[in-house]
């Protein structure tokens, strides 16, 4: 009988919403994993770790954490955006494997220097890619795969929100220097590498309109080229009501996605209606999305296969953001940006 490997050991870095909403309910129905220690700059958050959990470790640093050597496999970052591309190299460098909230990086150029750590230290380096484990998500990429509507031509994806996620960093979404962008770094890091996975394609072209201005964006609509296939993506912080919603065509139908449905049309007139329980648009934190994607950490950190993959994964979200911010700069002209 094939015994099962020892859980992995980590440390949480960062102790805000998503760590304790999201992050820290999935690790405890993961037996495969245990925090052993939380980083936290904030003193006041370092309390809330020691309460929701007695037994590990606490420091303010990562340095302060690497210094004490407690025998760790990985850090889950789980800090806001700029402090993401930083921390995991710093985490890379003192050979742990590195599980990072999105975006993994500010900028193209970053997320190169954490690959080429990543590959030379022999770690894994995975971003939280956890839309892909929704239930309604996870049974679209099935129907697509099966060939439920043929060839696939077209895509739509729509992502709406009333205002920016609330955070506990003071309102670093809506502050570039912090954020490294807006909407299209927010929500759409999430539409792009869905739209990868989802179509099973990389990109090839994107190009993008952004009010009121690239990296400050409140709304953005993307065309992106996925070779012969093009999608179109809207995202907005100013709807008038949370919701999703989007369309896969292929030369036998159509598969439209509801916020809590997926209803598939075909051209002999037959339809399907697939419900699911809980809307995409339900709440930030999906813990039980996240506990799937433990599952994809853990496969990486053990199988350079996957490693790989992930990084790809998150090397063309990464790319879709430069491109659409590449052609509608800050005055908000536009131009075509193609990728190599």
């Amino acid at each position: 009988m094939t015994q099962a490997p020892a859980p992995l050991r980590g440390a949480l870095v960062g102790f805000g919403r998503v760590a304790e909403d999201a992050h820290l309910p999935a690790f405890r129905a993961s037996p495969g994993f245990v925090v052993a220690a939380v980083v936290e700059a904030d003193p006041r958050r370092r309390k809330a770790a020691a309460a929701a959990l007695p037994g590990a470790r606490l420091y303010a640093s990562l340095a302060e954490l690497a210094a004490d050597g407690p025998g760790l496999d990985f850090v889950d970052i789980a800090t806001p955006p700029w402090l993401h591309a930083p921390l995991a190299k710093e985490a890379l460098e003192a050979g742990l494997h590195v599980l990072c909230e999105k975006p993994l990086a500010l900028r193209e150029a970053d997320l190169d220097a954490l690959a080429a750590a990543a590959e030379a230290g022999g770690r894994a380096l995975v971003c939280v890619h956890n839309w892909k484990k929704a239930p309604l998500l996870a049974k679209l990429k099935e129907l697509l795969d099966a060939g439920a509507v043929g060839d696939l031509r077209y895509a739509e994806w729509q992502v709406l929100r009333t205002e920016p996620a609330k955070d506990a960093g003071g309102g670093w979404r809506t502050d570039p220097a912090r954020s490294g962008g807006g909407i299209v770094m927010d929500h759409g890091w999430h539409a792009f590498y869905l739209l990868c996975w989802l179509l099973g394609r990389r990109p090839t072209s994107a190009s993008a309109l952004l009010a009121p201005a690239a990296r400050s964006e409140e709304e953005a609509t993307v065309l992106a080229g996925f070779g012969a296939l093009s999608a179109v993506v809207h995202l907005s912080w100013r709807a008038p009501r949370r919701g999703h919603r989007g369309e896969f065509r292929g030369s036998r139908g159509a598969v439209e996605v509801q916020d809590d449905a997926l209803v598939v049309r075909l051209a002999d007139g037959s339809e399907s209606r697939f419900v699911f329980a809980e809307p995409l648009s339900k709440g930030s934190a999906h813990p039980e999305w996240f506990r799937g994607t433990l599952a994809d950490f853990a496969d990486a950190v053990r199988d350079p296969r996957a490693r790989a993959a992930a990084l790809e994964e998150a090397r063309d979200a990464m790319r879709l953001v430069e491109l659409c911010y590449a052609s509608a700069p800050a005055r908000g002209a536009r131009r075509r940006a193609k990728a190599p």
